[in-house]
C-alpha cells in the first residue's frame, strides 16, 4: 500500500478544479500561520492519530497532505491507509518545492 505522491504543478492543477475533499497541513501551527495552502486545516504530525475521528467523514475523497519536506507527509498518509483512507496524497518535496502563493 503505497501513498500517492503527487508534484507541485499537480496539486495546483488538483486545487484549480477543486478535487480536494481535504487538505492537511502537518506543520506545527507557528509555521502553518506563517503561510499554508488553500483551505488547508492544520493538524500536526504528532496529532494525527489523536483527531482522527475529525478527518474520518472525508475518508472517501481526495486528501492532501503536506509539510515542510515532503517526509512525514507520506509517513502519516500511511497512518492514514492503514485506518481505512484509501485516496490520500502527499506533496512530493514539501512546500520547499510549491511555488505557488500561500496563504
Amino acid at each position: 500500500m503505497a501513498v500517492n505522491t503527487i508534484n507541485a504543478n499537480q496539486v495546483q492543477q488538483m486545487l484549480a478544479r477543486n478535487q480536494f475533499s481535504l487538505i492537511i497541513d502537518l506543520r506545527d501551527y507557528y509555521d502553518y500561520t506563517r503561510g499554508h495552502l488553500p483551505n488547508a486545516i492544520n493538524i500536526p504530525t504528532n496529532q494525527i492519530l489523536d483527531r482522527i475521528n475529525e478527518i474520518q467523514p472525508y475518508r472517501n475523497g481526495n486528501i492532501l497532505l503536506y509539510c515542510q519536506y515532503g517526509v512525514q507527509s507520506v509517513s502519516v498518509g500511511k497512518v492514514l491507509m492503514i485506518n481505512g483512507f484509501r485516496r490520500v496524497y502527499s506533496l512530493n518535496g514539501g512546500l520547499d518545492y510549491y511555488h505557488y502563493p500561500l496563504y
